[in-house]
C-alpha cells in the first residue's frame, strides 16, 4: 500500500491513560468543538477529581495550611466534599449536552477513585468513620476478614444514602446485635466484648409489668407453645385454615409482647438475654413463612384502633411488614424505614393514578383511536410530547407497583382495585399496542409537525431525520425496543454520508479547498479546556505562581496533572488520525465513478498485484486486482474497511471495483506523505499504544492478524492507522484471541498488536507507558450498537461471493452449517456456508465485551480488564 491524500468525516474513541488501573476509564471525544458551558464543567470535574486524589494520598512538600487533616472523619468528610463537587459537574456536563458514554466514563472513573481510597482506609478508621455517620455496631460486620469490607460500600458517597445494599448492611449488624442480646457470640465476640470495643454500656431493658422469675419463665414457655401451634396451623388452608392461622400468630405475637414488656429485677441483665431469645424464636417462626393480607388483616384492624399503625402503613405494606411494625422487639431504624417506605408507595400510587388518567384521556384503548390533537396545533407538540413520556412513565410506575401492591391489605378488599385502575385485569400498558396506535395517528401528520414533537423530547437533529425516524423516536418514550440516542446516531451518520456523496460529486470538478476536521475537538476547544485547568493539583487553596527562577517539575506519572496532559495527548492523536484519513464516500458513489488508465505499483508490497489510477477526484487511487476469486476478496476487504468505520477504528475506505475489462477486486485512495510506523515497542508513546489496542478490537471483530509493522502508518499529522485488511476474515471460525496467535508468522510479520503484549509482558515498553484495557471499550461499545441486520447488510456479499469462490475460511462455516442443520457437509449448499458465517460474525460481535475481558484479565494478568464486562473501563 501507498500514500494519498484527503481526510476522514469519521471520528473515533479516545481518552486518557493513567499509571493507575483504577482511572483506567475512557471517554470518547466530542464530536464538535466543546460549547464553554462543557469546557467549564469538564475543568470543574478534572479540578475536583484532582483534588480527591490529593486527599486519597496527601503530597509530603505543602504548606502547613494545606496539608489535609490527619483526623480519618474529617478527612472522609473533606473527601466526600469534593466528590459532592465532582457529581455537579458531572451533572452540568450532562446538561451541556456531553454524550451518555462520556457521562458514563466519568462516573465509573468517581466511583473507581472513592473505592479506591476507602479500601485504603484500615479496618479501625472505616469503624470511627461509620459510628460518626450514624452507623450501629460497626464492629458487628466484616468479621470474615476476606474480600472487601462492608464499610467501604456503606460510606461510599458515590452511591446514594438509603439504597437497599447499604441497608443489608446495617440490618446484619443489627441482627447480630440481637444474637449477642440473646446470650450468642458473634464471631468469637460477646456482648460484654462488644460494648468494651465500643466503649459503652450494655442496655438495661425494662417492662411495663413486673414479674417473678417463675412468671418470667412461664410466659417464656407461653411462647415456645404458641411457636408450635403457629408452626402447625401456618400450613393450613382454605377459609378455616385462614382463620386457625389468624388466631396462632395473634397469639404468637401476644405472648412474645408479654415476655417483652415483663420486668423483672431479680433477673437482672439476664432478662434482656431471655427477652432476646424470645425474639430470635419468634423471627425463625415467621421467617420463609407467606403471610397473606387476610391472614394478618385481624391484627391490622387492632393496630390502627390501638395506634400502633397508621392508615397509610396499614394500606401499603406487605403481611411480613405490617407484623414487624407491630412487634415490639423490632429495632427502632427498622420501623422508621418500614413507616417512610409505606409513605413513598402511598406517594408512588397517587403519581400512577394520576398518570394513567391523563394517558387514557388521550389514549382510551380497545378499537378507540388515540385522542390527540392534531400536531400542528398550537400548543400540540408539547402536549404530545408529556403523553408519549408519560406513556412510558406510567408502564414502568405499574411494573414497580406491581411488586408489592398485590400483597398488601388494599388488594386483599373486595374491590382491590376500585381507587387504582391502573392495575386492575386488562389494564396494563402494552407498548406494541400503543406504538401500533401512535403510528396510526401519526400517519395522517405532517413530517414537519412530528419533528417538532421530537424536538420537545430531545431530538436536537429532528429536521434532518426521515418520517420514520421521527416516529421510531417520539415511540421510543414508552417502547423500549427503539432507542432515542440510536435514531439520533444513524440521523447523523445518514446526513453525514449524504454529504459525503455530494463532496465527492464536487470533488469531480475541483479538488477540495480544505479538509474537514473528522468531527473532533478544534485545537482552540482543546486549548480553552487546558487554559481553565489549575497549574498544581495539590491542596485545596490556589497558590501564587512559583518565582521564575524556580524549576518547573514534570508531573509524576498519574498525578492529576499527569492525567490531564494524558488526556491532551490522546485527543490531539485522535485529531491526527482523523484529519489525515480520507473520507468515505457512498459505494454506489464509487461505482459511478470512472479511474484514469493504470500503472504497476511494484513499491508498494503485499502478494496480490496493485496499479495506480487517477480518481474523478483528482486523487491517486490503488486497484487490487482478485485474479483467483472472481472479486470475493474485494467484497471481503471493502466490507471490513466499512465495519471497521463503523467501531471508530482508523481505515483507508476500501470498495469492490470492477474495471472495465471486467476484472474485479478492490479499490482505495492512497494516503499522502505518510511513513512508515516504527516497529520499537520501546519507542512507542502511550497514546500509540491506545491506538494499538484500538484497532487491536477491530482486527479480532473483522478476523484479520496480518497487522505486521509494514501495514502500519504513521500519518503527516502524526496519527497512526494500520492498512492492507486483504486477509479480513482468512481464518475466521479457526483463529483465537490469543497473544500467540499469528497465522502470518513470525519475525518481521508479527502482528504490532502481539509486538505490544509481547513487549508489555517482558517490561519493554518506555518508561510510564502501559496497556489500558478501558482504550478497548468505546470501540467495543460502539460494536456491540451496531444491529444484527445492519452487520448483515454490510456482509452479505463477503459470506454469498466468498461461499461460492470458496475462500479460506468456507471449510470451517461448511463444518459449522452442518453441525447446526444435522446434516453431511457433502450435502451443505452455498447459502447455508454463507449463513453459517453471517451467524459466526454476528455471535462474534456480542461476544466481543466478554472476550476482551478474559483475554486482558487472564492473558495480560491486568484486572482492570474485568471491568469491561460490566459497561467500562474503570
Amino acid at each position: 500500500m501507498g500514500t494519498g491524500s484527503k481526510s476522514s468525516h469519521a471520528s473515533y474513541a479516545v481518552g486518557p491513560t493513567t499509571a493507575s488501573e483504577a482511572d483506567d476509564v475512557v471517554a470518547e471525544a466530542p464530536a464538535q468543538p466543546m460549547s464553554d458551558e462543557e469546557v467549564q464543567a469538564k475543568a470543574e470535574l478534572l479540578v475536583a477529581m484532582g483534588l480527591m486524589e490529593e486527599i486519597a494520598d496527601p503530597p509530603f512538600d505543602v504548606e502547613p495550611e494545606d496539608e489535609v487533616p490527619t483526623d480519618p472523619v474529617e478527612r472522609y468528610d473533606l473527601f466526600v466534599g469534593q466528590v459532592e463537587q465532582a457529581q455537579e459537574a458531572i451533572e452540568k456536563l450532562k446538561e451541556a449536552g456531553a454524550s451518555e458514554e462520556e457521562i458514563e466514563a466519568h462516573t465509573k472513573a468517581l466511583k473507581a477513585q472513592t473505592l479506591a481510597y476507602l479500601n485504603s482506609l484500615d479496618e479501625d478508621d472505616l469503624r470511627e468513620i461509620a459510628e460518626a455517620k450514624g452507623f450501629e455496631h460497626p464492629a458487628l460486620v466484616g468479621l470474615s476478614g476476606k474480600g472487601q469490607h462492608p464499610l467501604v460500600h456503606w460510606l461510599d458517597p458515590a452511591y446514594p444514602s438509603g439504597i437497599p445494599s447499604k441497608e443489608k448492611i446495617q440490618a446484619a449488624a443489627l441482627n447480630r446485635y440481637n444474637e449477642l442480646l440473646a446470650g450468642k457470640t458473634v464471631g468469637g465476640m460477646t456482648l460484654a466484648e462488644l460494648h468494651e470495643i465500643e466503649g459503652t454500656e450494655p442496655p438495661v431493658i425494662g417492662g411495663t409489668w413486673t414479674a417473678t422469675p417463675d412468671e418470667v419463665k412461664a410466659s417464656v414457655q407461653a411462647v415456645a407453645d404458641s411457636v408450635a401451634a403457629w408452626s402447625q396451623a401456618k400450613n393450613n388452608f382454605g377459609p378455616q385454615g385462614q382463620e386457625k392461622r389468624t388466631e396462632a400468630l395473634q397469639a404468637m405475637l401476644a405472648a412474645e409482647q408479654k415476655v417483652a414488656s415483663a420486668d423483672c429485677p431479680e433477673l437482672g441483665e439476664d432478662l434482656g438475654m431471655v427477652k432476646a431469645e424470645v425474639k430470635s424464636a419468634v423471627d425463625e417462626a415467621l421467617n420463609h413463612t407467606y403471610l397473606p393480607a387476610k391472614v394478618v388483616q385481624p391484627l391490622v384492624l387492632e393496630g390502627l384502633a390501638s395506634g400502633k399503625l397508621s392508615e397509610t402503613e396499614a394500606m401499603h405494606l406487605g403481611g411480613h411488614q405490617l407484623v414487624a411494625l407491630m412487634r415490639p422487639a423490632t429495632p427502632e431504624s427498622e420501623a422508621e424505614s418500614l413507616k417512610a417506605l409505606a409513605a413513598k408507595r402511598q406517594e408512588q400510587l397517587a403519581n400512577l393514578d394520576a398518570g394513567y388518567a391523563a394517558h387514557v384521556a388521550m389514549a382510551p384503548g380497545g378499537d378507540q383511536p388515540l385522542n390527540l390533537p392534531p400536531a400542528g396545533d398550537p400548543g400540540a407538540p408539547q402536549a404530545i410530547a408529556a403523553w408519549a413520556k408519560n406513556a412510558g412513565d406510567v408502564r414502568d410506575m405499574q411494573t414497580g407497583v406491581n411488586g408489592w401492591y398485590p400483597y398488601t391489605q388494599q388488594a386483599a378488599s373486595d374491590a382491590p382495585y376500585a381507587e387504582h385502575p391502573a392495575l386492575g385485569p386488562g389494564k396494563y400498558l402494552q407498548p406494541n399496542e400503543i406504538t401500533s396506535d401512535f403510528k396510526a395517528w401519526a400517519a395522517k401528520q405532517k413530517l414537519a409537525d412530528l419533528r417538532g414533537v421530537a424536538a420537545e423530547l430531545g431530538m436536537d437533529n429532528n429536521a434532518k431525520a426521515t418520517r420514520a425516524q421521527v416516529q421510531n423516536y417520539i415511540a421510543a418514550s414508552f417502547n423500549k425496543k427503539y432507542d432515542q440516542q440510536a435514531i439520533k446516531d444513524k440521523v447523523t451518520a445518514d446526513v453525514a454520508q449524504k454529504e459525503a456523496a455530494k463532496a465527492a460529486k464536487a470533488a469531480a470538478a475541483a479538488a477540495p479547498s480544505a479538509k474537514p476536521d473528522g468531527g473532533l475537538a478544534s485545537d482552540e476547544a482543546v486549548q480553552a479546556l487546558a487554559s481553565k485547568l489549575p497549574a498544581s493539583g495539590t491542596g485545596s487553596v490556589a497558590k501564587p505562581a512559583a518565582p521564575a527562577a524556580k524549576p518547573v517539575k514534570a508531573p509524576k506519572p498519574g498525578s492529576f496533572n499527569a492525567n490531564v496532559q494524558a488526556m491532551m495527548a490522546a485527543v490531539q492523536h485522535a485529531k491526527a488520525t482523523s484529519q489525515d484519513l480520507p473520507a468515505r464516500v457512498d459505494a454506489k458513489e464509487i461505482a459511478g465513478w470512472t479511474f484514469g488508465p493504470g500503472t504497476t505499483a511494484s513499491n508498494l508490497g503485499g502478494t496480490y498485484a496493485k496499479t495506480v489510477h487517477p480518481g474523478p477526484d483528482g486523487g491517486q487511487w490503488m486497484f487490487k486486482a482478485d485474479h483467483n476469486h472472481g472479486g470475493a476478496l474485494g467484497h471481503t476487504e471493502a466490507a471490513a474497511s466499512h465495519v471497521l468505520s463503523l467501531g471508530g477504528v482508523p481505515a483507508v475506505p476500501v470498495y469492490h471495483h470492477k474495471q472495465a475489462n471486467g476484472t474485479a477486486g478492490s479499490i482505495q485512495p492512497l494516503l499522502k506523505d505518510a511513513k512508515p510506523f516504527t516497529s520499537s515497542p520501546s519507542q512507542w508513546t502511550q497514546s500509540q499504544v491506545d491506538a494499538i489496542v484500538r484497532s487491536h478490537v477491530g482486527s479480532w471483530f473483522v478476523s484479520e492478524h496480518d497487522g505486521h509493522p509494514n501495514n502500519w502508518l504513521t500519518t503527516p499529522s502524526g496519527g497512526l492507522v494500520q492498512i492492507d485488511r486483504g486477509q479480513a476474515y482468512k481464518h475466521f471460525g479457526a483463529d483465537k484471541l490469543s497473544v500467540d496467535y499469528a497465522p502470518s508468522g513470525g519475525g518481521g510479520f508479527t502482528p504490532v498488536h502481539q509486538k505490544l503484549y509481547q513487549a508489555a509482558l517482558g517490561g519493554s515498553l518506555a518508561s510510564g507507558v502501559k496497556i489500558n484495557p478501558a482504550a478497548a471499550h468505546p470501540v467495543i461499545k460502539k460494536f456491540e450498537s451496531m444491529p444484527d441486520a445492519q452487520l448483515r447488510s454490510i456482509l452479505h456479499s463477503t459470506a454469498h461471493e466468498g461461499a461460492k469462490a470458496g475462500l479460506a475460511w468456507v471449510p470451517q462455516m461448511r463444518s459449522r452449517a452442518a453441525k447446526a442443520l444435522k446434516i453431511p457437509q457433502s450435502q451443505v449448499t452455498h447459502d447455508q456456508v454463507a449463513n453459517a458465517f453471517l451467524d459466526h460474525a454476528v455471535e462474534r460481535k456480542n461476544n466481543l465485551r466478554q472476550d476482551f475481558a478474559d483475554f486482558f484479565v487472564k492473558q495480560l494478568g491486568l484486572p482492570s480488564g474485568a471491568s469491561l464486562k460490566h459497561g467500562g473501563g474503570s
